[in-house]
């Protein structure tokens, strides 16, 4: 198990920053306790909510992993780790992102802070923008997965059916929805007993790290840009490696036109906050 480990995180590098990313981040913003709550919980629920799809098609609708691909992955009760644990980060990047777009900002220079609360941490519109902006990730995400034969991905899944957004069923991001929803939610309740235990003269304590507005933001653009950037690849290169090329510039196009009014939002919060 620890040598299928160690290859994962070896020859899944672009997972393992991401997941460094989100430690640092994470850490930075809420403290060692939070952060690995959120890591253990969103692994926790991904992998039951995986292993629930595969065997019973819920809630992602039904896929299938091809295992001679996972071969030497770290594979639990039929799931990939690395694919599981990305829930975790990606959860965590979209539901600070959303605090970004909810929050009042203190702009100083380059300095630009969030003026967060534990009553907008805990809110429903934190956990319902965070799970939204999830569910935006893998408009971009699970088409281009799709067609990780054509890159270095590789093909590890597949749907029984075609769905029709570019061959993935909408259950599937019904079922992004509902975990993100899930994943928010314990942690947002995680949060609120910590901030009891912190409480000193009814006030709890909030970091405020110098820029913490920014980190959550650019993540979540770097994450969702190389992912725009690889289709697009894809659709240049197309032709030379067996794609429909066409078909794939017009999903590159469709991701961007999700994607840009999210990125333009965050822009033009920062020139006005």
């Amino acid at each position: 198990m620890t040598q299928q480990l160690f290859w994962s995180l070896i020859h899944r590098p672009y997972v393992t920053v991401l997941l460094l990313a989100f430690l640092a981040l994470s850490w930075k913003e809420q403290g060692g306790a939070r952060t690995m709550a959120w890591l253990v919980s969103g692994y926790l629920v991904a992998l039951a909510a995986e292993w629930g799809s595969i065997n019973h098609g819920i809630p992602f609708g039904w896929y299938a992993y091809q295992y001679d691909a996972l071969a030497r992955d770290l594979v639990v009760f039929g799931v990939p780790f690395f694919d599981s644990v990305s829930f975790a980060f990606l959860s965590y990047v979209s539901f600070s992102f959303a605090q970004f777009l909810l929050s009042p900002l203190r702009v100083a220079g380059f300095d630009v802070r969030r003026l967060e609360s534990h009553r907008l941490r805990s809110s429903v519109a934190a956990l319902a923008l965070g799970a939204v902006l999830m569910v935006v990730v893998d408009v971009v995400v699970d088409p281009l997965a799709l067609l990780g034969q054509y890159w270095f991905l590789g093909q590890i899944y597949h749907y029984p059916e075609v769905g029709m957004h570019f061959g993935v069923p909408l259950a599937n991001y019904f079922g992004w929805f509902a975990v993100a929803l899930a994943i928010i939610a314990i942690n947002q309740r995680v949060d609120g007993f910590l901030a009891g235990c912190e409480a000193v003269d009814g006030k709890p304590l909030l970091a405020e790290p110098a820029c913490n507005a920014v980190y959550a933001p650019l993540l979540w653009a770097a994450i969702v840009l190389f992912h725009l950037g690889l289709t697009y690849w894809l659709a240049w290169a197309g032709d030379s490696v067996g794609l429909d090329r066409g078909r794939v510039l017009w999903q590159a196009l469709a991701g961007t036109l999700t994607v840009a009014p999210v990125l333009a939002l965050a822009a033009a919060k920062t020139r006005h906050p």
